[in-house]
Formats: structure tokens, sequence, C-alpha cells
């Protein structure tokens, strides 16, 4: 039988697609939260019917 030391022996170097992975995954729920804050942003100002400051409307690109 293969003990768990023999798999990280043999399959260790799988841990860095699985790092860049997860490192992926996260920075994707990074760009998404910051991209769901600018929308929450912009509808307050446009619920309060003000123009909003033109760096806001930037980072819409």
């Amino acid at each position: 039988m293969t003990s768990m030391a023999d798999l990280f022996r043999d399959f260790w170097w799988l841990l860095f697609p699985m790092a860049f992975t997860a490192i992926g995954i996260f920075r994707q729920w990074l760009n998404w939260r910051a991209r769901l804050e600018l929308t929450q942003t912009l509808r307050a100002f446009a619920e309060k019917g003000l123009e909003p400051p033109a760096a806001l409307l930037n980072q819409l690109k």
C-alpha cells in the first residue's frame, strides 16, 4: 500500500499548478469585488442625480 509520504514524493510538483490556480481564482474574485463596489457607487450617484467623478468612469474601461 502506498503511504502519503510516497504520494507526496511522487506528486510534489502538482502543488505549483494547484497554487497558481488558487491564486488566479482569488485574483478574479478580488476583481469581481472591485467591479461590484464600483457599480454600487455609480448606482448611488445615479440615484442622487449626480454626475460621477471622471476617475470613477475611467475605472470602467
